[in-house]
């Protein structure tokens, strides 16, 4: 049986340098559970390759009623290193996929208040175009193949 696949698109016209998309997220909860599934809230959330892991503003952790999940250590481009508050968190993609139980970090964003970091790309396939002076990101899990640009230029240039 071929499991789900999930994919999402986002276009824009203009050049960015900031991948953005929708996100949903709401306190970890397990739908077995006998308790209610908690309130989500939606938020645009910001795609960085560069960062090992996903990152919520304190203001959304103050909207959803989070609870920390202890402590950790992040690091930054400057080296430094810092102890922060971690939360566990649903996050939803694509309106309907869920990824339960992320252990998001604490952090200051601008004008989002989620960051998706390499614990999430690294579950799928993320592409990045940026052609006729577009930008287009592109997302899909489960991962289906390898790109290989060297090989299609290859295919193309015979």
């Amino acid at each position: 049986m071929n499991p789900a696949r999930y994919s999402f698109t986002v276009k824009s016209s203009a050049t960015r340098n900031r991948l953005v998309s929708p996100c949903s997220v709401y306190k970890a909860w397990a739908p077995d559970s006998e308790t209610t599934q908690p309130p989500r809230r939606q938020f645009n959330a910001l795609w960085d390759t560069g960062a090992t892991n996903s990152m919520i503003t304190s203001q959304a952790v103050a909207e959803l009623g989070l609870e920390t999940g202890g402590y950790t250590h992040v690091h930054h481009v400057q080296g430094t290193t810092h102890e922060v508050p971690f939360y566990f968190v649903n996050l939803v993609l694509f309106s309907n996929f869920h990824f339960p139980d992320v252990a998001v970090v604490l952090g200051e964003l601008t004008d989002t208040d989620v960051l998706i970091g390499m614990d999430i790309v690294n579950r799928g396939d993320f592409a990045v175009s940026n052609k006729n002076g577009g930008t287009t990101f592109s997302f899909r899990i489960p991962s289906v193949g390898d790109f290989d640009f060297v090989k299609e230029d290859e295919k193309y240039s015979h």
